[in-house]
């Protein structure tokens, strides 16, 4: 069966009665307006801030018997001391391996319940966990969460500490040992002068990680996860009124923690430009270009993300005309501007092909950059990636857990849970101009050019892993607090599913719909009654290509465009997905997980190993739905 989605950032559809003439309707169609967009997005809320200084943000939706539950601290590797890196990241591991009343491991007591879209992530601004549970279970999903905040160092062991940094190791060398995978620590290296809290990664270094202690890890627990440092987001079936006693019930007792306030850090600008090469074992070489660019709540923030998608985020972004399509000098490119709280980084990179001069793709790569920067975007290329970015962030806002995240980071880092609105509404208005004077002002600067060739690596710098501290072998655990009953869970409501419509086109295609009024977004998905069992033995892919050029227009359907196997066949993997996503080439543009995650490529540690998983939704920053 073959199954293609299409999302429309529109209008919801008109009654089925009228599905008949709907050629007619969409042809007198105009174009739609972002700002009208916009104005139809919106998350109601409530907060409240409890005495030990929780702050609380509610959203009521009560289109089904779930609540998204999600708890963001204050604290990420750019507050970690010199010393102690990756322990933001090491904490966040810890805390999946169970707390004083719900010992073992965190997901054992999860999947009881009936949890979904559960992780937590790392990144450099700060740390999450989230989960969706079914409205019967909230009480227990609260009493877990608040356990791990108020209750956990009784619950961590010399072994449980050993065992996990052993862990982080193994994802580090995993992440070390992949294509270009030394290539984030040059790059924060190069662009961060010594010091800063932007330039060591999430990961930490293996040797910060061996010297961790239950003492250490002790103090920076006990410094930074507080609930006077957190915030709490729910989201779903629940309001504020029902949502108050059982946060006063859950987290009211647990004390204040120290006041803890971010680490600071200025943008800085390279006094020149910087060439530097590295190698791996890589098939072609890959082109870098970067900057440090303003936050994320920075007014030029989000011209700075528009610019980027055009030079190399859209199908049809600047580079890909330039390079990819013209020269055809690159087989791929990227540009992304991701967003941080303090500072946020601004990447270009591109894969020469094979064959091709190397320093000539240079060369004409800093030409076109220049050129972009002098001359600015015209105002169809902005209308097109503003209608792409809203209709992946309105998307991100479908389900409770992409509210949640939305509510939790406009708290967080703009103490203000309806942020995600101001950058909404800035996005629908930004202008060529707008976008032309954030690149002149930021990419005017020096830049990082970094360069990757095929060969061996060089010398790899890293501390050698060593064995874990041993701490003191009486110290196994801190004193354990007053004994907490787990909460019971009530029975399960019934589901209130939208009445399904039916309707069939002249045509003969049959229509069916399940109308939702939350948010302005229709999904189309059509499937044929055809797929890869119906390709004949010597076009194999050949309904997976088929497909794939259904994304890309009229003229990739000319036999001319299609790719050419030995024999001249169209080729195309029967295995690959069909995507339109512009994955980042930079590990960088991967929060640190906990376990696996649903919205996005991350590094994600499972217990005792480590692994890639793609998909998430609840670690993003702000506008990250912009094509990268």
């Amino acid at each position: 069966m073959l199954r293609l989605a299409v999302l429309l950032a529109s209008l919801v559809l008109a009654p089925m009665a009228s599905a008949q003439s709907a050629p007619a309707a969409v042809g007198a169609q105009n174009t739609a307006d972002p700002a009208a967009l916009v104005e139809r997005v919106a998350i109601p809320f409530e907060s409240f801030t409890l005495p030990n200084g929780l702050r609380v943000v509610v959203h009521e939706d009560r289109k089904t018997p779930v609540v998204a539950v999600s708890v963001w601290y204050n604290v990420g590797s750019k507050d970690e001391p010199a010393g102690r890196t990756g322990f933001a990241h090491l904490f966040e591991h810890l805390m999946f391996n169970g707390s004083e009343n719900a010992p073992g491991d965190y997901f054992e007591h999860t999947s009881k319940i009936g949890a979904t879209d559960l992780n937590g992530t790392t990144w450099f601004d700060r740390t999450n966990y989230y989960q969706t549970v079914p409205t019967p279970a909230l009480e227990r999903a609260l009493f877990l969460e608040s356990d791990r905040m108020g209750h956990l160092l009784g619950a961590v062991s010399q072994e449980t500490l050993t065992n996990q940094i052993g862990v982080v190791q193994n994802e580090k060398r995993q992440g070390d040992n992949q294509s270009f995978g030394m290539v984030e620590y040059a790059q924060l290296e190069e662009l961060f002068p010594e010091g800063h809290p932007y330039r060591h990664s999430t990961i930490g270094s293996m040797a910060d990680l061996s010297a961790a202690t239950l003492d250490t890890v002790r103090e920076w627990f006990r410094a930074n996860y507080g609930p006077n440092n957190a915030v709490l987001v729910l989201a779903g079936d629940i309001d504020a009124a029902a949502a108050r006693p059982l946060v006063e019930r859950y987290f009211g007792g647990i004390p204040r923690g120290p006041v803890n306030r971010p680490a600071e850090a200025d943008v800085p600008t390279l006094p020149a430009r910087v060439d530097r090469t590295l190698h791996d074992r890589v098939a072609n070489t890959r082109l870098y270009r970067s900057w440090a660019i303003p936050g994320l709540t920075h007014e030029d923030i989000v011209p700075l993300q528009v610019g980027a998608t055009i030079l190399g985020g859209l199908a049809s972004s600047r580079l890909d005309n330039l390079l990819v399509r013209g020269d055809e000098s690159a087989v791929r490119v990227t540009a992304s501007a991701q967003p941080f709280q303090r500072v946020s980084m601004f990447d270009v990179t591109v894969d020469v092909k094979p064959g091709q001069d190397a320093d000539a793709v240079s060369r004409r790569l800093d030409e076109i950059i220049a050129e972009f920067v002098r001359q600015g975007p015209s105002a169809d290329e902005v209308r097109r990636t503003v209608m792409s970015a809203l209709a992946g962030r309105v998307r991100g806002l479908e389900q409770v857990n992409g509210k949640a995240t939305a509510l939790a980071e406009g708290m967080l880092y703009a103490d203000d849970p309806g942020f995600y609105r101001r950058q909404l509404e800035q996005l629908a208005a930004v202008t060529p101009a707008q976008v032309q004077g954030a690149l002149k002002r930021w990419l005017s600067r020096p830049t990082l050019a970094l360069r990757v060739d095929p060969g061996e690596r060089e010398p790899y710098v890293e501390a050698p892993v060593q064995t874990a501290a041993a701490g003191d072998p009486a110290a196994t655990a801190a004193p354990r607090g007053p004994m907490r009953p787990l909460p019971d869970m009530a029975d399960a409501p019934g589901l209130d599913l939208p009445e399904v419509e039916r309707a069939r086109l002249s045509n003969g295609i049959q229509v069916v719909y399940a109308r939702r009024t939350t948010l302005p977004v229709t999904r189309v998905v059509v499937e044929f009654d055809a797929g890869a069992a119906a390709d004949r033995a010597d076009r194999r892919g050949l309904h997976a290509m088929m497909l794939g050029l259904l994304t890309k227009g009229p003229a990739a359907a000319r036999p001319t465009n299609w790719p050419k196997s030995r024999s001249g066949s169209a080729r195309r993997s029967a295995q690959a997905p069909v995507s339109i996503a512009r994955p980042s080439a930079s590990r960088r543009s991967r929060p640190i997980s906990g376990r696996r995650s649903t919205c996005w490529p991350t590094w994600s540690a499972t217990r005792g190993s480590s692994r890639k998983t793609s998909s998430g939704c609840a670690g993003s920053n702000s506008l990250r739905s912009l094509p990268s």
